[in-house]
């Protein structure tokens, strides 16, 4: 007697439901669990007659299952999901099970035992629609963004197809490896050493990056790059989502090349240029004709090409060198006393192309920056070479050397974007020639198409 009143306070107490029902439906035990969920007292649901389990079954519209089995009173073993309507009119998802036993357990043989799990089911579809609604973004996202994730090295552990058509890379080709894959040489290491440390400290970095394609072709990209945080607040991963802007760029470098073009164009065909050099051929038609017809003819030809060439995004290199050419002649002229120049092109240049109006501003930024304000006299010197199928031209005075305040001259700067835009493996370097004045180099390959 003793035994059965503990095993009965055990069930009473245990944290699931634990009831029992006699052949009519009607409660004869009835735990604190059942109270908890269903709200309804042992007191209440024991003392009332009329009381049946079916009136907790929630009744279903027309033609669909009221859900009650009438063999929930079989004594074989069973499993159901009811929802049973609690004492304050609310559902409750209850998974329940059939323990029913021809042995008698405190005069019952039919006992069930139940766990509420509405909350469990709520979970599940909130999960399954969060599921859902990821999933919609991530369809969303792939179908108009490049998407790669990183681990916290900066290994690729996941692109999306966008990522392996713009890039012209596999997927095999890209996972595991980082994006120096794609890196274009176009940014300084500094650009990168910035991103870096902006992400690493769980910060979101935004900006422009220029990739280059596995088949060498540069695109552009406007990038977004995304921390994924651990449960210590420091990155493990990094989310990169990019759009292709590739035409934006090469829109807005066409509109710079032009203005850029427009305004040399200006300067040269300005009132000052024609009457400083139209002086100079003046003063020699009496003293040297043979001179001054050559002047003139050097000085048409200048204006030839600015008219003709100077908005073509490319030109022959032999064009725009016999335009550097002429201009360097027309400034000795001008300068006879007081300024040496040389040129000298040594290989076939008939396959190069460059963008119009590179070499002669640097003759002239050579001139202003180096020798203007030099006593005694000057000296240019312009060589161009073909070398393992690059092209070197080196542009050389012995003037003053560089200053902070020229060594980024803004019309080297120009000449850098513009030649980077439309040839590969440019570079131009501006430096301090060991044996004074300052040299710029200038290297690039072929022309992209």
């Amino acid at each position: 007697m003793e035994s059965e009143v503990k095993m009965k306070k055990v069930l009473d107490n245990m944290p699931i439901l634990f009831f029992s029902l006699d052949e009519n439906f009607r409660p004869l035990s009835w735990n604190y669990e059942c109270e908890r969920v269903l709200g309804f007292s042992s007191e209440e649901i024991l003392n009332d007659k009329n009381f049946s389990f079916k009136n907790l079954i929630q009744v279903k519209g027309e033609g669909e299952s009221s859900g009650f089995n009438p063999e929930l009173l079989n004594s074989e073993f069973k499993n159901w999901e009811l929802d049973l309507i609690s004492k304050e009119g609310k559902l409750k998802l209850v998974s329940l099970s059939n323990i029913s036993s021809e042995f008698p357990l405190f005069g019952s043989t039919n006992w069930f035992v139940g766990v509420d799990i509405t909350r469990t089911k709520e979970i599940e579809r909130e999960l399954t629609s969060s599921l859902k609604e990821l999933s919609d973004f991530q369809t969303a996202l792939n179908a108009v963004s490049i998407v790669a994730i990183t681990d916290r090295a900066g290994t690729i552990i996941y692109v999306n197809q966008n990522f392996c058509d713009i890039s012209g890379y596999s997927r095999d080709e890209l996972l595991g490896h980082n994006h120096r894959i794609i890196n274009s040489g176009y940014h300084p290491k500094e650009f990168f050493v910035d991103l870096w440390k902006t992400i690493a400290k769980g910060k979101i970095w935004k900006g422009e990056i220029k990739n280059k394609a596995k088949d060498g072709r540069y695109y552009w990209v406007d990038t977004t790059i995304s921390p994924i945080l651990d449960d210590n607040g420091k990155p493990y991963q990094y989310l990169a989502i990019r759009n292709d802007i590739t035409e934006r760029k090469e829109t807005e470098e066409k509109a710079r090349h032009a203005e850029n073009n427009l305004k040399i164009l200006q300067d040269r065909m300005s009132p000052h240029f024609l009457f400083n050099t139209l002086s100079i051929i003046h003063s020699y038609l009496q003293t040297n004709p043979g001179l001054a017809d050559s002047a003139i003819l050097m000085l048409a030809d200048n204006y030839r090409f600015l008219m003709d060439q100077a908005n073509q995004q490319l030109v022959p290199f032999d064009i725009e060198w016999e335009f550097m050419e002429n201009y360097l002649q027309l400034l000795k002229l001008r300068f006879s006393d007081f300024l040496e120049v040389e040129s000298e092109k040594l290989g076939n240049f008939k396959q190069c192309q460059i963008p119009p109006l590179t070499l002669q501003p640097l003759v002239e930024n050579s001139y202003i920056h180096g020798l203007r304000d030099r006593k005694g006299k000057g000296k240019i010197s312009v060589k161009a070479s073909i070398q393992d199928g690059k092209t070197l031209v080196t542009i050389r005075d012995n003037g003053k050397g560089l200053s902070d305040a020229n060594i980024h001259s803004r019309s080297i700067a120009n000449i850098s974007e513009r030649l980077k835009f439309y040839l590969y493996d440019s570079e131009v370097k501006i430096e301090n020639h060991p044996e004074g004045g300052a040299i710029v180099t200038i290297g690039f390959k072929s022309a992209k198409n």
